[in-house]
């Protein structure tokens, strides 16, 4: 043997051996039947995947119709990716990724929401404040006012968000864990600071500057913490009373101070009359003055031109001017004298104006 031979072993081509002939072969039969058998299956089977083809088909399009949304008119939505804030969405229809890809949250802005604070009121086991002859904080509920004293007080506030920023809608539901908690939080220090600053007769008797004062502070604080949490305060309501205990004191002292007001009122009202009647009097008086004097002077002044007038009369004859005033004075003096005896001139002359009537008889007398 070669040491050709020895290093390389004989290897045998691959010879794919026959299948040996059963030793007992199928009936002609039986395998027309598997053949049968086998082409039903497989028809089956293409049945089936083309129902199973149409039918994902049809839950695709229902999987993306189902991201077709509608915003109503009176909501906004948040658009939310992931969990994640995308974008607010206007009123109309929007398509996104269905859930859990997608989200879309629909908001009604013109919801009134109402909030109440009632920490300065209740106490611990009633709705209503009760008869203390002192104040324990952790059991009874009141505010301390400027002057040192303490009032109930209990707000109730109804809001809307600004529909106008679409930022408030994200900041009112993605802001705050917990935006309710904070509300009544921000109306309590409210309360608080509102009736601090001033007197308890004051909070207890201007309930409305107590309101304006309350919901100033509310938009203050609000916009100091998040200026994007924007709302509407529709209205903000007030119940404010005084302890029990004093009650009856503070009503007697506003008795008191009503009286007051009314007679001070009344001195205002009676003092501002006599005012207007002495102002009138004297304009009445005044007015008759202006007039006498203008009456006066306008005589004085027709007086003026009438002198002036007669002057070049009288300086060329001044005895037949002396006369004719003389005549005319005595006719407007004489005008309704009876019996007249007028002595003229130098020489004495009797004048008589009339016939001297002749004196009726009595009867059965003498004349």
């Amino acid at each position: 043997m070669s040491d050709d031979e020895k290093q390389t072993p004989a290897v045998e081509s691959p010879v794919e051996k026959a299948p040996a002939p059963s030793e007992n072969p199928p009936p002609a039969g039986v395998e027309v039947m598997d053949d049968a058998r086998t082409r039903a299956l497989t028809e089956a089977l293409q049945s089936s995947f083309k129902v199973i083809r149409v039918i994902m088909v049809i839950l695709a399009v229902a999987f993306l119709g189902s991201g077709i949304t509608t915003v109503e008119n009176n909501k906004q939505a948040l658009h939310l990716q992931f969990g994640e804030y995308k974008e607010t969405l206007s009123p109309g229809l929007h398509w996104a990724w269905p859930y859990p890809i997608d989200e879309i949250v629909q908001i009604p802005v013109n919801e009134n929401r109402t909030i109440t604070s009632d920490v300065g009121w209740r106490t611990e086991d009633e709705e209503t404040p009760q008869a203390s002859t002192q104040f324990n904080p952790t059991y009874d509920g009141y505010t301390l006012t400027g002057d040192g004293n303490v009032l109930h007080v209990k707000a109730e506030m109804n809001f809307s968000l600004d529909e106008t920023k679409g930022d408030a809608i994200k900041a009112y539901e993605l802001g705050f864990s917990d935006i309710t908690g904070f509300l009544e939080s921000v109306l309590d220090n409210a309360v608080y600071h509102a009736s601090a600053g001033r007197s308890a007769i004051d909070a207890y008797t201007k309930q409305s500057d107590l309101r304006n004062a309350i919901e100033r502070r509310v938009k203050k604080t609000i916009s100091g913490i998040d200026s994007d949490l924007r709302i509407k305060i529709n209205s903000l309501t007030l119940d404010v009373t005084v302890p029990l205990d004093v009650k009856s004191a503070f009503d007697a002292f506003l008795v008191v101070q009503q009286e007051s007001l009314t007679k001070v009122k009344k001195a205002k009202d009676d003092a501002t009359s006599t005012m207007a009647n002495a102002l009138g009097q004297a304009k009445v008086i005044e007015g008759g003055g202006r007039t006498a004097a203008n009456i006066l002077l306008t005589s004085v002044q027709a007086e003026a031109e009438a002198f002036s007038e007669q002057l070049p009369y009288y300086e060329e004859n001044h005895g037949l001017f002396e006369q004719r005033l003389i005549a005319e004075t005595m006719k407007r003096v004489l005008t309704n004298a009876v019996d007249v005896f007028y002595l003229s001139g130098r020489t004495p002359r009797i004048w008589l104006n009339r016939t001297p009537e002749k004196r009726k008889l009595k009867e059965g007398g003498t004349p």
